[in-house]
């Protein structure tokens, strides 16, 4: 796969996590909801493939991109940016308040209910932006810098999340929105 087959896999990915988000926020904020173990696998599913693997990976080609010197690249590259910015702090605020629900604290449920939804809406409005873009930029890098791009991305699947965390969680999601994997 190149890199944009590569992000484009993984968009889909994210966007099965975050219907299966959308459904378990709708969940946690009803009356009486109790921390469910899903919590925790979404937490980390966020946390590790998406911030600290998918969007570090968009981040080098968005630097890749810049360096090629195209002008109409920087306003997307911005904005794209300043959401992955945004994305990372509601992953952490989703965190937190699902380790105060798994402690039973009142209205945590409800607060990690808030925080999941307004990540998952923000996720999903974000990869039609980003799919968009991959398809104006598709063309400017070379094959160096292409292939220079896919063999850091495997490093840092491999390096963030181990041997088979990528294989794990595309698994996990497809299994969790019910396809198969």
């Amino acid at each position: 796969m190149n890199i944009f087959e590569i992000l484009d896999y993984e968009h889909q990915v994210i966007a099965q996590a975050m219907e299966l988000a959308q459904a378990f926020a709708q969940r946690m904020a009803q009356p009486g909801a109790t921390a469910e173990p899903l919590g925790q696998e979404l937490s980390s599913f966020c946390i590790k493939f998406v911030s600290q693997c998918h969007q570090v990976k968009e981040f080098n080609l968005f630097i890749r991109l810049l360096q090629k010197g195209r002008s109409y690249v920087i306003a997307p590259v911005t904005g794209l940016h300043s959401e992955h910015s945004r994305l990372t702090h509601l992953t952490a605020a989703v965190d937190a308040a699902w380790r105060c629900a798994q402690e039973g604290q009142v209205g945590a449920c409800e607060l990690t209910a808030g925080y999941l939804a307004e990540y998952a809406t923000l996720m999903q409005e974000h990869l039609v932006k980003e799919d968009r873009f991959y398809k104006l930029t598709s063309t400017i890098l070379e094959s160096a810098d292409l292939e220079e791009l896919r063999s850091g991305f495997e490093k840092l699947d491999h390096d963030t999340l181990g041997k088979q965390g990528h294989a794990h969680y595309c698994a996990w999601a497809k299994q969790q929105a019910g396809a198969p994997s």
